[in-house]
């Protein structure tokens, strides 16, 4: 049985600081807090993974596999303290850094509707069609086609605007968060 240690408490503080700042920086919107932790979750938990490498690292661990760790971790802290600043800041004053973290915020949940969306447009399952089953309309094929470059556009726009939070990220020391929606639970309200 593979037991963890506990992360350390500097690393739990951290978390709970971050929580504490992104639901302030957004007005404490249940919505829109639960869309900051989405978008900044992979980042606490990138850092968690390097922290248990540390904590359960073997015997025969290198130095140089110990210093590229501890390495990483000063860059994730500092960089969560950008995020920290950024967060505080949207928190203080409705200016520009306010107006980053909502969007931000709003990135997610288009996403995640887009998403859902999409599912909901998938056909329903006819088993009679496969015995029937005959040649596509050209106005089907057509809508299909149309569908597909929709979507091939979309997620040519989403890893731009990647491509751009990354290039922001590295300039301003900070980490805005990646824009990856996981669907742990299916929203009753919107079943058909």
């Amino acid at each position: 049985m593979n037991i963890q240690k506990s992360l350390p408490p500097t690393f739990r503080s951290h978390y709970r600081l971050f929580l504490r700042t992104a639901s302030a920086a957004v007005l404490h919107h249940s919505q829109a807090k639960r869309n900051l932790r989405e978008r900044w979750r992979p980042m606490f938990d990138a850092g968690a993974q390097v922290t248990h490498e540390l904590q359960d690292r073997p015997d025969d661990a290198s130095p140089e596999w110990i210093r590229a760790r501890e390495r990483w971790l000063r860059d994730w802290n500092k960089r969560l303290d950008g995020t920290l600043k950024l967060l505080y800041t949207s928190a203080r004053s409705r200016g520009l850094p306010h107006k980053v973290t909502r969007n931000l915020g709003f990135m997610i949940m288009y996403e995640r509707d887009r998403i859902i969306g999409k599912l909901h447009r998938l056909p329903k399952w006819d088993s009679s069609a496969q015995r029937k089953r005959t040649a596509v309309a050209p106005k089907e094929l057509k809508a299909i086609r149309k569908k597909q470059e929709e979507e091939q556009s979309h997620n040519n726009a989403n890893k731009a605007l990647d491509e751009v939070i990354r290039m922001a990220e590295a300039f301003s020391g900070l980490t805005l968060g990646r824009n990856q929606v996981i669907i742990r639970k299916w929203p009753s309200h919107r079943r058909t």
